[in-house]
């Protein structure tokens, strides 16, 4: 651009070079290229729009200038009066005082050729790498980038002159960030000592209202007029600094900080006290107060209230960490009753995605303190919480406050989400049906979410009822559940078992979008588990995978809750087995058991059964069918206890069957069907049913799995699990293939290829029947194989016979004998069995 602009100029024309821009962006750099550049282009150069002998000059001139009050004189000089047009001049002015990237340009009357604009603005990341590669290498740069751009703030004067303090080996990454901070605060000290006292004052003053205080209250937080306020802010040395006229703040937050930073200790604790007295005089909003008063030692009664509003905000905001420590900082200075009950709740929210041991602590501290009046939406929200951890220890706090608590409202709804819980409990401390209504509780008929969210659930393990569980399951998503999330997160998993597909999916999406809505991270990552694990159920592995990223992009996988992780990393198992990809579930499962905790704390959930599962499933399809015996035993000793009994949720009997006759147990296997079966048609989901019958395949002899198979593609065909269906058409076929129906196989395996992506036996009974034709030749004498190629072609036996010179007697000998070694029905099965065209 300035090339273009120098070039113009010299061949007699004019231009303008408007250069925007905060100190620290390169300007005074770009002012001196441009100089440099001008001079070699034969331009007279001027620094100064007041510069002495600038009327003098004849010929083309250049100016260079950061200061555009004195533009005028400039203007009088390049185009005189009774000059037709303006002698030849280039302008390049960096706005002047007072401006920023977003204001107008500086009017110039002298523009009369083309306008160019150039924005300055802080290095990107992958600028700040190139400088890094630059001075250290590649290889170090990748280390020393995120260090270098939170430490520099992407100014290039800090970082260029940080890298030429540290010429050597490249540093370390703390090091380069001491190194970067020190340069920074030495690069500020330096702009501030060319600026008053006053204008300092601006600045620290700003520093410290951070945009949320007008001029007039800025400069008497600075205590300087508002006159002085205004030539202080036109001070050349913090032109820039500021980022609005109207609410000053320095334009960037690290910036503020190393301001504050220049300040000694007593100097900057009266500012921010001032800060705090004067927002608080001027009525400010509760949040402003809390950041305010967050940085001072302040002891006023107003201060726990504006602490948790601004934790609250922060949180609204999307900034966890420094809810927690507004929040934290609230209960310090005294937050009692009511507030000291809100405080706790947020402090909790704020700590769900980050710290769900801590967040887990404070919903417990929440229910110890029930008797603070009209506290019962934090109390059930933390009871709502808690259940959604589930585990024994949620189920004991659960109990002990529904004992205390004088509601009869509260009371019901705490025995339900105890109820929900119990899909972690220990042997013995499930609760039977009439812990839901216990004797003495008064009976309603109001509609109670949690209860019937309990009872489904219940049928739902239990395998029994299937019609009770789909209605109370449905009312439940339907009605929004009483606000509560559990219980439609409970109801939609029933909803999955019960094979109302399109149901369970919306209400998950809905909890999905209030979850996020309200900011409750762990929530929307269960919800989009729940997702994951129904298209898992009806064979959408793509969008499977897609709602596992979106649940550990919303809960990283290390903040999720011990007693939820084991479910989490099932589904991803299991996906990564539908898919073929072995070799990813198999570094899923060594990952979690590297990082799984003691055995104790989820040996009885629900959760650790899946797990169980998954890693069964594995070794089934990996060969190692002794350890998935043993990985599937120890899944069925943690559902008997919890009353799981229901194939549809884990079907860990049909899998332990296949393990049993893989490793010579033809009995126990047979047992293992009847009863799985037994089970899934008590139930009564058809799709249940047809899995069973699938599984049952790989573990019985051919001549019953048959039946099974056959049974299994008859349910399954029109269900929602669309994958199981063509699995069970390719086992069908691969078990045809077995007893010598080739056509029928190929047939099938057709019909399954047409429907979904192949599984490995697609690919193994596709390679058998391409080699098939071979084979059933060799089975033929050669005498046979004449007359069937023949036959083959469509010749009539007579034709045959004439052609092979024998009695056509003998020609249907030969074809009897041919079908009944091949195992088909009759002369139209011979081409395809042949390999014949």
């Amino acid at each position: 651009m300035l090339e273009r602009a120098v070039r113009r100029v010299a061949t007699g024309g004019t231009a303008t070079v408007l250069v925007r821009g905060r100190p620290g962006t390169g300007r005074s750099a770009l002012l001196a290229e441009g100089a440099a550049l001008a001079r070699q282009s034969g331009l007279h150069v001027l620094t100064a729009p007041g510069q002495a002998g600038l009327a003098s000059i004849d010929g083309p001139s250049a100016l260079f200038t950061d200061d555009t009050r004195g533009t005028s004189e400039a203007e009088r000089a390049t185009c005189p009066t009774g000059h037709p047009k303006p002698r030849p001049a280039l302008w390049v002015v960096v706005e002047g005082p007072g401006g920023s990237e977003d204001s107008d340009p500086a009017p110039l009357g002298a523009q009369t050729g083309p306008g160019y604009e150039l924005s300055l603005r802080p290095l990107t990341e992958q600028a700040v790498r190139t400088l890094l590669a630059r001075a250290y290498g590649e290889e170090a740069a990748d280390s020393l980038l995120p260090a270098a751009t939170a430490a520099t703030g992407g100014n290039p004067a800090v970082l260029c002159a940080a890298l030429r303090r540290w010429p050597g080996p490249p540093p370390d990454a703390a090091e380069f960030a001491a190194l970067a901070d020190q340069t920074g605060r030495h690069h500020l000290r330096t702009v501030l000592a060319r600026a008053s006292a006053r204008a300092s004052a601006l600045v620290a003053a700003s520093a410290v209202a951070a945009g949320h205080f007008s001029f007039r209250q800025v400069c008497e937080l600075a205590g300087i007029s508002v006159p002085d306020g205004e030539q202080a802010r036109t001070e050349p040395a913090v032109t820039g600094l500021l980022d609005s006229a109207v609410r000053p703040r320095l334009y960037d937050p690290l910036v503020a900080e190393r301001a504050l930073g220049l300040l000694d200790g007593d100097r900057r604790r009266e500012l921010h006290e001032r800060a705090v007295r004067l927002a608080h005089r001027e009525g400010f909003p509760q949040d402003v107060l809390g950041r305010l008063a967050a940085r001072t030692s302040l002891d006023e009664p107003w201060v726990p209230g504006a602490l948790h509003a601004a934790g609250a905000a922060a949180r609204r905001s999307g900034d966890d960490d420094a809810a927690v420590v507004f929040l934290e900082r609230s209960l310090d200075h005294g937050a009692a009753d009511g507030l000291r009950t809100d405080v706790l709740l947020e402090l909790a929210k704020a700590q769900s995605s980050r710290r769900p041991a801590a967040a887990e602590r404070g919903f417990r501290r929440i229910l110890r303190e029930t008797g603070v009046p009209d506290r019962s939406g934090a109390l059930l929200f933390a009871a709502d919480m808690l259940a959604l951890r589930a585990g024994d220890d949620a189920a004991e706090a659960l109990s002990e406050t529904a004992a205390r608590t004088t509601s009869e409202a509260e009371r019901r709804t705490l025995r339900g989400l105890h109820a929900l819980t119990a899909e972690t409990c220990p042997p013995g401390s499930v609760p039977d049906a009439s812990a839901l209504n216990p004797q003495g509780d008064r009976v309603t008929t109001e509609f109670d979410a949690v209860r019937a969210a309990a009872g489904a659930w219940r049928h739902c393990l239990a395998g029994r009822r299937i019609g009770e569980a789909r209605r109370l399951a449905g009312t439940v998503l339907l009605r929004g559940g009483n606000g509560l999330f559990t219980p439609r997160l409970f109801a939609a998993r029933v909803l999955a078992v019960t094979e109302d597909v399109a149901l369970a999916r919306s209400g998950l999406q809905r909890i999905t979008a209030e979850a996020r809505r309200h900011r409750v991270s762990p929530v929307t990552g269960q919800a989009l588990l729940g997702l994951a694990e129904l298209a898992l159920r009806t064979g959408e592995l793509e969008q499977a995978r897609e709602r596992l990223a979106e649940a550990v992009a919303e809960v990283p996988r290390h903040h999720w809750h011990p007693r939820t992780l084991p479910r989490l990393t099932a589904v991803e198992a299991l996906v990564a087995l539908e898919s073929g990809r072995t070799d990813l579930a198999e570094s899923i499962l060594e990952r979690s058991a590297r990082a799984e905790a003691p055995p104790d704390h989820t040996e009885h959930g629900l959760g650790r059964a899946h797990l169980l599962f998954a890693r069964g499933v594995l070794c089934l399809r990996t060969g190692r069918t002794s350890e998935a015996r043993a990985q599937l035993r120890e899944c069925g000793r943690i559902l008997r206890p919890l009353g799981c009994v229901n194939p549809a949720v884990i079907p860990w009997r049909s899998h332990l069957a296949m393990a049993e006759a893989a490793c010579a147990a033809p009995q126990a296997a047979e047992r293992l069907v009847v009863e799985s079966l037994t089970a899934a048609r008590t139930w009564g989901a058809p799709g249940a049913v047809g899995a069973v019958h699938l599984w049952a395949g790989p573990a019985l002899p051919d001549r019953t799995a048959l039946g099974h198979l056959r049974t299994a593609v008859r349910l399954l065909a029109g269900m929602p699990t669309r994958r199981l269906y063509a699995r069970a058409m390719v086992a069908l076929a691969s078990t045809l293939l077995d007893t010598g129906r080739s056509t029928e196989a190929r047939s099938l395996l057709d019909e399954a290829v047409r429907r979904g992506r192949p599984f490995p036996l697609t690919e193994e009974v596709a390679a058998r029947l391409a080699a098939q034709p071979s084979a059933n030749r060799a089975r033929l004498s050669p005498a046979q194989l004449r007359v069937a190629l023949l036959a083959a072609e469509g010749r009539s036996n007579t034709a045959i016979s004439e052609e092979l010179s024998v009695g056509v007697r003998t020609v249907e000998l030969h074809l009897t004998h041919t079908y009944r070694a091949l195992g088909i029905n009759g002369r139209s099965d011979l081409a395809a069995v042949l390999g014949h065209p």
